[in-house]
């Protein structure tokens, strides 16, 4: 099967720059490199100049088509983006379209597979792409085209079963499938650190209005003895009370801002760490649980960004109902025997192992798209 995608933000992320990075280039990334090795040939459309930048000895393949600094706004879609898109995915032959991220590319990549007469799947990638609150988030002409977008998917594939759900009741009738975000972990990974070498409380993500720095803010200052160490970086339209969240943490006594932590880093930036700690209001299925959990680091959440209750169901650390709740169970991990601890770490790396290797996931990926790419073909045609 041909796979093509879009992406804007990968590059950056095969060049381990510093560069705010999505959970869907991450975790894009992973399936284009896992869909190759099981066999299929899968593209992703991004930026002139993309292969300059990166370089060569890259898994993924990477097929140029615009520059998004040029042109006038609205107008360089139909005279420049569109066009170049189309004839980049036509090029390529693909057998299938897969687009994540709402907005204008949405409707770009529905547009293109309508003209190649091929399905166009979308991936959900956050929660709110399935209620109002993503129609808030965008500009009415970005809603209008996302709206259209999702109207023409063959098929959407979710991160969860609260997106299943919202989606089954606007869309009845459309193939939906849920299929959970996969981690890469080395068959000789080594076990994880004992209690004993795990000094702090790691948050990572960039700073965005949804991440609630603000909340973290609070925990940490009601947990003085606490030591927390915050990765990351604002995006660039940040808002206010994130910045005021930012200084608030930065002038902590028991807080280090650590900033932007490489993707070569990261691993050892979570195994190092007691728990990993999300403030979030929402997500959809966080690619930072799967890597804390890799390395045998607990995750204490909010229970409405616990993924189908992976944590909770599973006792891979907490999923606290509120505010009251999530700042006592960090103090409850940070203080916790350290026999149990450990425990507790080498069954989070054995869970993530045995439910979320990129080849696992790579087969219900082709399962759900095999018969949309059949139902599309001519007769007589290759599937």
């Amino acid at each position: 099967m041909r796979i093509l995608s879009i992406d804007f933000s990968i590059p950056y992320l095969l060049k381990d720059d510093n560069y705010p990075i999505g959970g869907w280039a991450v975790q894009l990334s992973i399936w284009l490199r896992a869909l190759e090795n099981a066999g299929h040939e899968a593209a992703l459309l991004t930026w002139k100049g993309a292969l300059a930048h990166v370089g060569s000895g890259q898994q993924i393949k990477l097929i140029e088509t615009y520059d998004p600094a040029r042109g006038v706004r609205i107008a360089r879609y139909f005279y420049s983006y569109i066009p170049k898109i189309l004839a980049a995915a036509r090029a390529y032959h693909p057998d299938i379209v897969i687009q994540g991220v709402c907005g204008v590319n949405t409707a770009i990549m529905a547009f293109v597979a309508g003209q190649l007469g091929i399905p166009f799947v979308h991936r959900v990638v956050s929660d709110m792409n399935v209620d109002e609150r993503c129609k808030a988030a965008l500009r009415f002409d970005e809603w209008l085209a996302y709206s259209w977008a999702r109207h023409r998917a063959a098929a959407f594939l979710c991160q969860n079963e609260y997106q299943r759900e919202k989606l089954a009741a606007l869309f009845p009738g459309k193939p939906i499938h849920v299929l959970h975000n996969a981690v890469v972990v080395a068959e000789d990974a080594p076990a994880p650190l004992p209690r004993a070498e795990r000094r702090y409380v790691a948050w990572l993500g960039v700073f965005r209005n949804f991440k609630n720095l603000p909340l973290l803010f609070r925990i940490a200052q009601e947990l003085p003895a606490v030591k927390f160490r915050v990765a990351g970086m604002p995006e660039r339209d940040v808002d206010q009370s994130t910045l005021d969240a930012v200084n608030g943490l930065r002038h902590l006594p028991n807080v280090e801002l650590v900033g932007y932590v490489r993707r070569a880093d990261v691993q050892q930036f979570l195994s190092e760490a007691t728990m990993l700690l999300s403030t979030s209001d929402f997500e959809g299925f966080s690619n930072v649980f799967l890597e804390a959990l890799a390395v045998g680091t607990p995750v204490v959440t909010r229970r409405q960004v616990d993924p189908d209750s992976i944590v909770m169901r599973h006792t891979l650390g907490a999923s606290a109902e509120d505010e009251l709740t999530l700042s006592q169970s960090v103090r409850a991990f940070w203080d916790m025997d350290a026999n149990e601890y450990n425990a507790l770490a080498r069954r989070c790396q054995i869970y993530v192992k045995a439910n979320h290797s990129p080849t696992a996931k790579a087969r219900e990926l082709i399962a759900a798209l095999t018969p949309l790419v059949a139902k599309s073909k001519r007769p007589g045609q290759p599937v």
